[in-house]
This record gives structure tokens, sequence and C-alpha cells, in this order.
């Protein structure tokens, strides 16, 4: 089976769509360490249901279909394919029956060897759909906040550093003009900045990874709106529509890139301070990265993995 001919509208909804079933099945994890069975088939059906959009967003008509409209397509599609693995098919219809069995008409709880064989199938499937689903990169998202912004954006800025330490650690900052979206590989930069860090023996620059910084154009003020959440909720989502921008997921918290560049360092800190007295966000932010970010003069979010951060950061939403 052949990468998928996804637009970027697709592309989009498809990552958050992965994006999500990558938090079912976070939570199965936890679930399982409290012997929790019967909600860990509720958790693993609904990995497998945002998956199986994921993989069908060319055959499916509405845009939030039904649980059987998913499964009948999905066996459709594929259950006699020769180019999709059939268990991934099997699964899906075994979790939809145990889900809803589980969930209306038993008080039977399943086997813990039965959970761990699907949270493994699962997984499986979860990698399955990312080898044939392009995803959204960080040039995709760049090019988008470029785009939004009628050329204020001359540069943007990348560091290459380490993630277990805001301070006292060598990093590297570069400017990239947005002629170089589609020419430099961010995954690559930081590969070849590690090398030099190792022959330079900096310490643990295996774990150095790259990170977008806040700061736009070498000879203005310019900044974006970076923040790191630990929650999301409805509450939280509203106001960050207010911003506009871009939702990233990261591992068990998110990335936000507010679209709109501000022109002026002043205005920068202003805007971060005031979101440290907003009620709402104030209690699902991380405070340390926004006054960390005012002291220096810029935020930087991770945009690649490393040993340290192995969880690369996923397109989640746009507002």
């Amino acid at each position: 089976m052949n990468k998928l001919d996804y637009n970027i509208k697709q592309r989009k909804k498809a990552s958050t769509l992965q994006a999500l079933s990558s938090s079912e099945i976070s939570a199965v994890d936890t679930l399982i360490e409290k012997e929790l069975y019967r909600e860990c088939v509720v958790h693993l059906y609904f990995a497998s249901f945002y998956l199986s959009q994921a993989i069908l967003l060319n055959s499916l008509s509405q845009n939030n279909p039904s649980h059987k409209a998913v499964d009948s397509t999905l066996n459709r599609m594929h259950g006699r394919s020769r180019h999709f693995p059939r268990r991934y098919v099997r699964m899906h219809s075994e979790l939809h029956s145990l889900r809803t069995e589980v969930d209306y008409r038993s008080a039977h709880t399943p086997e813990i060897k039965r959970i761990i064989r699907y949270l493994k199938l699962v997984k499986l499937y979860c990698r399955f759909v990312d080898r044939h689903i392009e995803e959204i990169g960080f040039q995709d998202i760049l090019k988008d906040i470029f785009l939004a912004n009628d050329n204020k954006v001359k540069d943007f800025s990348i560091d290459i550093y380490c993630p277990k330490t805001y301070s006292h650690h060598v990093r590297f900052s570069l400017w990239m003009p947005p002629f170089y979206l589609g020419i430099l590989k961010i995954e690559n930069l930081n590969k070849h900045i590690r090398d030099v860090l190792k022959m330079s023996h900096v310490k643990n620059s295996g774990n150095y990874v790259a990170g977008l910084n806040s700061r736009l154009n070498q000879y203005d003020e310019h900044q974006l709106l970076m923040l790191d959440i630990d929650s999301l909720s409805s509450d939280v989502e509203f106001k960050l529509k207010e911003i506009g921008g871009i939702l990233l997921k990261s591992g068990r918290g998110y990335h936000f890139i507010g679209r709109q560049v501000i022109t002026s360092n002043h205005e920068w800190r202003k805007r971060l301070r005031k979101i440290l007295r907003d009620p709402i966000l104030k209690q699902r932010i991380d405070h340390k990265h926004i006054l960390i970010s005012i002291k220096r003069g810029y935020s930087t979010l991770r945009m690649t993995t490393s040993p340290a951060k192995p969880v690369k950061p996923q397109f989640f939403k746009e507002f």
C-alpha cells in the first residue's frame, strides 16, 4: 500500500485523528497499571476508530461518521485487500463489538492477556497508518505562518539546544529565510549540528533537539506568541481560538504557536504577562516556560526528537 494521496486539508484532519488515537493509547497504558480492564476496551476501540477514520478519509462521506459507517467502510474497502493487513480490519470489528458489549450488555471484565494483545495490535496499526499518511511537518506549519502574515516574516529563527535545561548549555541559533523551507529539513539540520557538538566534546550532545524560536526577522523586534500547555479543556481551546494559531500534541502536553506576528518585544512581553494572569489559561500553561521566555527575550518550542525527548510534536488543531 502506497502513501495516501491526501491534500493539505485532509493531512491536517488525519493528523488530528492520529493525535487523538495516541492519547487513547496512552490512556490504555495508564489504565492497565490500575487494572481497569473494562475501561481499557473503550479506549482501545476509540484508538482504532480514530486511526480507521484517518485511513478512510477518501472513502467516508461524512465529516463525523458513525461507528457503524467506519466499521462497514473499513471492511468494504480493505477487508479483502492484498495491500492492507486484514488483522487490523478484524481487530477493529472485534473491538467495536467488545466495546458495545462492555458498555451496554455485560458486566464481564476482559482478561488482561486479551487487553495486552489488542494493545500491541493497535500500536502496530498506529505505525502502519503513520507510514501511509504524509505528516504535517514543521515546514508546513511555518509556511502557514508565513502566508498568513503578508510577507511580514523575513526570517524564522531555529534553535539547537539541550531540552533538559533552560540555561548553562551550548546553544546554536540560526536564521532561516522562508525561501529555505522547501530545501532545508529541520531533522537533517539537527543531526548535523549534533555531529558538530559531538566532535566539540559537548556533553549529552545526542540529546540535543531542534526548536522553533519565537523571534522573527534579524533586524526587527518581531515575535510569535508560543505557549507550553499542560492540558486542554473546552475553555482553554476557546481562549486559544481568540489568539489564533496552531496547536501541536507533544507527549502528554501541547505546544501552541500563535499565527499573528507581534511587532515589538514590549507588546510580546505584555501579552505573555496577560496570559499568566488569565483565570483560565493560567491553570493549564507551564508558568516556568513563560517566565524564562520573558527573562531571556524569546521562547522556544521543540520540533524534533532525541533520546531525552522521544515523542515528536504532532499537528493537532488550528484556530
